[in-house]
């Protein structure tokens, strides 16, 4: 790369792109930690088929695959979030306003994938 030495303004960049980046960390855990706990069962379901429509609708749309959205890195990180995710997750596919591929899912998330 040689020694190209970063202008005060690109560190200024950086520093702030940084500093956005902890205050979004922050919040996200204060949600989970502080905030998400207390919704009742309804809201969850609310939340969590919000979430999951919108990652497998962006999933589709660019990667052409909306099952790409799971995986067992993303189920592991769910359940340390929502012990109670899979009993939420049923409700939450029935009212996903499509066909839910379960056997896909369950291959997604599954402990013998490689490179996770």
């Amino acid at each position: 790369m040689g020694n190209y030495e970063l202008s005060d303004e690109e560190k200024e960049i950086l520093r702030k792109m940084k500093e956005e980046e902890n205050i979004g960390a922050e919040k996200e855990h204060l949600f989970w930690y502080s905030e998400y706990p207390n919704y009742s069962i309804d809201s969850k379901v609310k939340y969590w088929v919000a979430n999951i429509h919108h990652g497998m609708r962006q999933q589709g749309d660019v990667m052409g695959d909306m099952y790409t959205e799971f995986s067992k890195k993303w189920y592991l990180d769910v359940k340390e979030k929502e012990p109670d995710f899979d009993s939420i997750f049923k409700e939450v596919v029935s009212k996903l306003d499509f066909d839910f591929n379960w056997d896909e899912y369950y291959r997604r998330i599954s402990p013998v994938q490689r490179g996770e």
